[in-house]
């Protein structure tokens, strides 16, 4: 993702995202963070976010059968802004249920073969209505599933230059940490995944398309007293006595927005191809408390992620076309990281540092138009993220992470006429939900 300056962004997320932090720290800058008292999670609340998007398109052409069904899409290269309430019951001492209604301004794109020759070109917006339910892991932190219907915004244009907007129908499901740095006032980290239940189809049935979008938010909120006598108040603190200073080893699942940017210096760009893979890893690290306010750290983390691409042309080869011609394996990384305790067992942060894209190239695919296939290689580049972690015991803590993961590198394989013709570049968005035991 070279075209935009990603640790920027993410100081923008952050700054954005947890403004209310500081109204939890404003009592107190000198010492260390109160838990916040016993609260009814019961009542309305409205609050607003940022987010990052990872939007693709299955591609469908049902009357062509020389070209392959591709998945095209992007990281976006802006953030979106939304907005967001709802309504939550505590109906436990443990457990909240409730209902939101969501809206998210993306202008996420869509490329095969550019902007001239493609036909869906954006996701304009995601709109959803979801049920949410779930665990009070301390009486000031919740983390919740979430689900419902939505609606995806997408505009373009078709054959011979007839624009159209559709509002797709489609289904949402999500999961969350949520923490309240005071009474009534919230931060959260929220990662989705919004499908299309219904294919767009344009040019009299020949191109058909079933847009996808993994959206992470990162917002703050207010929320309303309840009325006297509604719900359950959360149960009395926890004894906890979590110690962040120490080493930690967990592991996490992971949903991962691979990009793949393809180029060709005779044809042109073409792509970003995209694919969604669900992965899965695991980390080892060390964490030093600050003033039983900050918190640093450095972690080590392997996140495996089988994502293959397709180009929809393919190469023709002795058993037929191949279109499959290259897949993204795992990344490994080592980032530093540094957070501020909204709460004793309550950490957001942000994490930075070095990062290794493990790629393959299909021999079969580029066997055919390049001398000099790659097979396997590893990219170095970067990874940057922030995340959310928080005790549930004493030693064991909870984190939804989004991380974004790029190089600078590219994989270059000579055409049969010219010297590096082709180049590959890929990035990757993922979100992690984990668990870990700390030491």
């Amino acid at each position: 993702m070279g075209d935009w300056n990603w640790p920027l962004r993410l100081a923008v997320m952050v700054a954005t995202g947890f403004c209310g932090i500081q109204i939890g720290f404003a009592a107190d800058l000198a010492g260390a963070p109160a838990p916040v008292p016993s609260v009814n999670w019961t009542g309305f609340y409205v609050g607003a976010d940022v987010a990052e998007s990872f939007a693709t398109a299955l591609y469908k052409r049902p009357f062509n059968t020389a070209l392959s069904d591709t998945s095209i899409g992007s990281i976006n290269g802006k953030l979106g802004v939304g907005g967001y309430g709802g309504f939550n019951y505590q109906v436990a001492p443990w457990a909240v249920v409730g209902i939101e209604a969501s809206a998210t301004w993306l202008g996420a794109s869509y490329r095969e073969q550019g902007a001239t020759l493609d036909f869906l070109e954006h996701a304009n917006s995601v709109y959803a209505v979801t049920g949410r339910a779930g665990v009070l892991v301390t009486p000031d932190t919740l983390v919740y599933g979430k689900v419902g219907p939505a609606w995806i915004d997408v505009n373009g244009f078709q054959g011979f230059g007839d624009s159209l907007n559709q509002v797709l129908p489609a289904a949402q499901v999500g999961v969350g940490i949520e923490t309240r740095v005071t009474r009534n006032v919230a931060v959260r980290v929220d990662a989705s995944y919004t499908g299309a239940t219904q294919t767009l189809v344009i040019n009299s049935g020949s191109d058909r398309y079933q847009p996808s979008i993994m959206q992470i938010q990162v917002g703050a909120e207010y929320n309303f007293d309840a009325p006297p006598g509604w719900g359950v108040r959360a149960s009395p603190p926890v004894a906890l006595t979590p110690n962040w200073t120490g080493f930690e080893v967990g592991g996490f699942v992971s949903l991962n927005g691979d990009q793949e940017k393809y180029n060709d210096t005779n044809q042109g760009a073409t792509g970003p191809f995209a694919r969604f893979a669900v992965g899965g890893g695991g980390f080892v690290g060390a964490n030093y408390e600050i003033a039983q306010r900050y918190v640093i750290g450095a972690e080590v983390s392997g996140n495996f992620d089988h994502a293959t691409f397709v180009n929809a042309a393919g190469t023709n080869t002795f058993f037929g076309p191949q279109f499959d011609f290259g897949t993204v394996e795992h990344v490994w990384a080592a980032t530093g990281r540094v957070g501020w305790l909204l709460s004793p067992s309550s950490l957001v942060y942000v994490k930075g540092g070095a990062a290794w894209i493990g790629t393959t190239t299909d021999f079969d695919y580029w066997n055919n138009i390049a001398s000099s296939p790659t097979g396997f290689k590893t990219l170095q580049g970067y990874q940057a993220g922030l995340g959310i972690e928080t005790f549930v015991t004493s030693n064991v803590s909870v984190r939804l992470e989004a991380l974004y993961t790029g190089t600078n590198q590219k994989i270059s394989l000579n055409g049969t006429l010219v010297a590096n013709e082709f180049t590959l570049q890929p990035s990757i968005l993922s979100v992690t939900t984990g668990v870990a035991v700390h030491f």
